[in-house]
């Protein structure tokens, strides 16, 4: 198993590929929603096939490196980096992007907001924030397990797939629904870790077999569509692990400059993914302004423009020591001294 500064080369390149499909799954829906792109079938087939796991994606792998951080920090300091990781870069960034939303009206896709919306923004969490949310209270709540038995674990796993069903019918839906929805990939993360289900052995065999089950689930969700809890998860899981094993396997045979990029984004995943909304949209109105209906185009152009500016955004904040201000974790000069359960998955 390679590694690179004390991370898991194939976990970062993962959660890179994720990350961009991240954007590219918002280019497509405001596309969609912008009446560019109007060809329905095409429209739900490519968005139940993104859909299906690459939210999924960063449930599992925080769930990876959870128990090991808790086990060593203690309750009241893993609460307190929780609330520096996830809370801060909710409050900060839903801010930004309000400000964003009042200034430009009517030129984007969703509804105008008024000064008071635009405060009251982060709460309930709105937009891409509800992933921080979601996994703030999944976390806070997971370090009740952090030593419990393994025989106790798998029964909440299994009961976590009845609370995914029945959640959109319980009261608080807005603050939990999302917590809910996905506390069966995050606890599947941390099983992977106790059990080393992932000792699977890096080679071609897992990355082929891994491509059959994600390739046979993402089709699967074309054809039929994304299903609803418990068995929607179930296959959204599936199709999880078969990503992470085509990823596992592969990853010692990708190319070093290829492999390279896929781990700097997911190691910077982040800041594309608080920032990404604003370039994507801005570059949407530009096109469209501009004449611009090809949605190909949109799409290569947009979703550059999702990934670009923040990569670039965030390396000058590196530069002038700035990353811990606006809520995009420690300099990275730092990175190779850490452990992998020291870091905050990257997110959605």
């Amino acid at each position: 198993m390679t590694r690179n500064a004390g991370r898991l080369d194939w976990v970062d390149a993962a959660r890179g590929i994720g990350i961009v499909l991240v954007v590219f799954g918002h280019v497509w829906r405001g596309l969609w929603q912008a009446e560019i792109l109007t060809d329905a079938a095409l429209y739900a087939g490519v968005d139940a096939a993104i859909y299906l796991f690459h939210m999924p994606l960063f449930f599992l792998v925080s769930g990876m490196f959870f128990e090991k951080s808790v086990l060593r920090d203690g309750a009241v300091i893993s609460i307190f980096k929780r609330c520096e990781s996830l809370l801060y870069p909710l409050l900060l960034w839903s801010w930004i992007l309000a400000a964003f939303l009042l200034l430009a009206g009517s030129f984007t896709t969703r509804e105008a907001i008024s000064p008071m919306d635009a405060l009251l923004f982060p709460f309930p969490p709105k937009d891409i924030f509800w992933f921080l949310w979601a996994l703030f209270v999944i976390q806070v709540v997971c370090m009740l397990l952090a030593r419990a038995s393994t025989a106790i674990f798998v029964a909440v796993l299994i009961l976590s797939f009845a609370a995914a069903a029945i959640q959109p019918m319980l009261a608080g839906a807005d603050l939990l629904g999302g917590a809910a929805a996905n506390l069966p990939f995050f606890l599947f993360g941390v099983l992977i870790t106790r059990r080393d289900i992932f000792g699977l052995k890096q080679d071609a065999r897992t990355g082929i077999l891994g491509s059959a089950v994600f390739g046979l689930s993402a089709t699967a969700a074309v054809l039929f569509g994304l299903q609803p809890a418990p068995l929607g998860t179930l296959f959204s899981l599936v199709a999880t692990l078969g990503f992470c094993a085509m990823v596992y396997g592969f990853s010692p045979r990708i190319p070093a400059g290829i492999m390279g990029i896929a781990t700097y984004l997911g190691a910077t995943s982040m800041a594309i993914y608080v920032m990404h909304v604003i370039p994507e949209a801005a570059t949407r109105i530009g096109l469209v302004k501009l004449g611009v209906d090809a949605v190909w185009l949109h799409v290569i152009v947009g979703t550059l423009a999702g990934v670009g500016p923040p990569l670039l955004a965030y390396a000058v904040l590196q530069r002038l020591g700035l990353l811990r201000v606006f809520a995009l974790g420690r300099d990275r000069r730092r990175l190779a001294q850490a452990q992998p359960g020291e870091l905050e998955p990257r997110k959605p």
